[in-house]
């Protein structure tokens, strides 16, 4: 470790602290990348960007995959499915307008969610290769990008009917 300090205090390369990873991500990886379970960490990551959303949603009735892919989608949030859209008054010209130009944005945010729950979890957590810390430290980086856009969506709703 002080020889690799050493040598990125030595180096023009710009420094990546794992550490600035967005909160849910790290907090869940910190442990065992620490201890060089590079796959470890990462499936760990991601299983708890799900249970984060999940629970902020209620939304422990699906699996990961289904869960992104309701969660994500375009249209209205139905009862018990609430979704994650883009801010902003959607009567308002304004921002229809800019919802319209961001709806290729979701669609690929709900392709983002599904390729990395298909080709990462699922990898680390059916497979018992290790990662090298190069690859594992770019899942976790493509991981927290996507948490980072995610923390941006508010939460929409179903109306429920009064006195239900």
């Amino acid at each position: 470790m002080i020889s690799e300090a050493e040598a990125a205090a030595e180096s023009t390369a710009p420094g990546f602290a794992p550490s600035e990873l967005h909160a849910v991500i790290w907090t869940a990886a910190a442990a065992h990348w620490t201890t060089h379970q590079h796959r470890v960490a990462v499936r760990e990551a991601s299983e708890a960007l799900t249970v984060h959303w999940k629970k902020a949603l209620g939304r422990n009735d699906v699996d990961d995959t289904v869960f992104w892919q309701q969660t994500l989608s375009a249209g209205e949030p139905e009862s018990g499915k609430p979704k994650l859209a883009w801010p902003g008054d959607p009567t308002d010209k304004t921002n229809r307008s800019m919802r319209g130009g961001l709806e290729p944005l979701a669609k690929a945010l709900n392709n983002l969610a599904t390729g990395l729950n298909l080709t990462v979890r699922n990898v680390t957590t059916h497979t018992r290769d290790e990662l090298t810390e190069q690859e594992g430290m770019e899942r976790l980086a493509a991981y927290s990008y996507f948490a980072r856009l995610l923390d941006q969506c508010e939460i929409r709703r179903a109306e429920e009917p009064e006195g239900t």
